[in-house]
């Protein structure tokens, strides 16, 4: 797994109720010295914890994309 997924994991095990978007991921969740990290690579990653089952894809009524821990990952 690239290290973008591991921490965005590991915020999920930490804030199991988690939920965001690409630009939120990135500001938010992964550590101040990623914050400039190419929403590219971020969502490469999320891509990468979707085909895992490890994260869902919700579509909000507005559009907007979030992404959250998906049930009953205890991961």
């Amino acid at each position: 797994m690239n290290s973008i997924a591991e921490e965005i994991g590991r915020y999920l095990r930490d804030h199991p109720e988690a939920a965001d978007s690409l630009d939120g991921i990135r500001q938010w969740w992964l550590p101040r010295l990623r914050l400039q990290e190419a929403a590219a690579e971020v969502e490469e990653a999320l891509q990468e914890l979707l085909g895992r089952g490890l994260i869902v894809r919700q579509v909000q009524p507005d559009g907007t994309v979030l992404y959250r821990r998906a049930e009953g990952d205890a991961s």
